[in-house]
């Protein structure tokens, strides 16, 4: 289930930061998008925050934000969105 999750994530951030439209996206497998730090693409703090929502909003959870902060990757928001659907 967490590779499933995994892809959900990805795909969720893709959209809401524009990689699924930029040559940038193209080149960058899910693997990449999953283990890069978060601050190496370039988004804003409102592009962050709408990743967040769309990932609580499409598996129907609250994330604890002190806890989204401390994740680097979006493999370690992965691991929060597993612990909160008890996954």
């Amino acid at each position: 289930m967490t590779d499933e999750l995994s892809r959900i994530c990805v795909e969720i951030f893709r959209e809401t930061t524009g990689l699924d439209v930029s040559a940038e996206g193209a080149r960058l497998s899910d693997a990449d998008i999953l283990a890069r730090p978060i601050e190496s693409f370039a988004i804003d703090s409102l592009e962050t925050m709408e990743f967040i929502m769309g990932i609580e909003d499409r598996f129907d959870i609250m994330l604890n934000e002190e806890a989204v902060n401390r994740c680097s990757n979006i493999a370690e928001l992965v691991e929060l969105v597993a612990a909160a659907r008890n996954v």
